[in-house]
């Protein structure tokens, strides 16, 4: 057998090396490939925690900076169709001032459905508030239909007053029915405030109606 020369040796020896330097190499490779990928699947994670707990922030905020309202509505005296509704912006102090505040009447609440051929539409139906008072159409200019009046800025402490009346019976309903259906029954409002940085707030109320004296009145809206 022919002997193997130095050479060949040394060749043969730094072929076996490049092989084990290849292996580590990608071994080094897929293993650092692993560790990006954990921590990019960590910092991911991280990020999500990060936005969930401002997000859990965000509505703790926005929930204590509600703002706080005193209503009131005082009917004018006995057989008087018209009152008075006073909103006054309490708090919190932080907030200061509201961009717009806007009212409106919501209806009672029922499911007021389409009749039979001859009865109200849809139409109508929506275009009735349904409620003992209204907005005194054009006064602070409140709504055709005395729906709602539009949005103003306020600053805290300071108050709106809005002209109310007796709510408009349909066509379609006896006026007496009407007025005994809702006599004594709160006055349902949407309050919607604006301000700047802040997402919008909507708040609801059921504002008992008092009379001058602030009691309840013995009977609901005059006919």
């Amino acid at each position: 057998m022919a002997d193997v020369s130095w050479a060949d040796k040394l060749s043969a020896v730094s072929a076996g090396l490049s092989v084990v330097t290849a292996v580590i190499a990608l071994w080094i490779a897929r293993t650092a490939n692993k560790a990006a990928y954990y921590a990019n699947q960590a910092a991911a994670q991280a990020n999500a925690t990060a936005e969930s707990v401002a997000h859990v922030e965000r509505g703790r905020w926005h929930h204590e900076m509600t703002p706080q309202f005193d209503v009131t509505i005082t009917r004018f005296g006995p057989g008087s169709n018209q009152a008075s509704l006073m909103l006054t912006f309490e708090g919190p102090a932080a907030l200061e001032r509201l961009d717009a505040v806007e009212i409106e009447i919501r209806d009672d609440g029922y499911t007021h459905g389409v009749g039979l051929a001859g009865e109200p539409d849809e139409q109508q139906l929506a275009e009735t508030i349904w409620g003992p008072y209204r907005f005194v159409p054009g006064i602070d200019n409140a709504t055709t239909d005395g729906r709602s009046t539009p949005a103003v800025p306020l600053e805290l402490g300071e108050w709106l007053k809005r002209a109310l009346q007796d709510s408009m019976p349909p066509a379609w309903t006896d006026r007496a029915a009407w007025r005994e259906q809702y006599a004594g029954a709160p006055v349902r409002l949407w309050v919607r405030c604006r301000r700047e940085g802040h997402r919008p707030w909507t708040l609801t109320y059921n504002v008992p109606v008092t009379d001058v004296t602030g009691q309840a009145p013995a009977s609901g809206p005059t006919t």
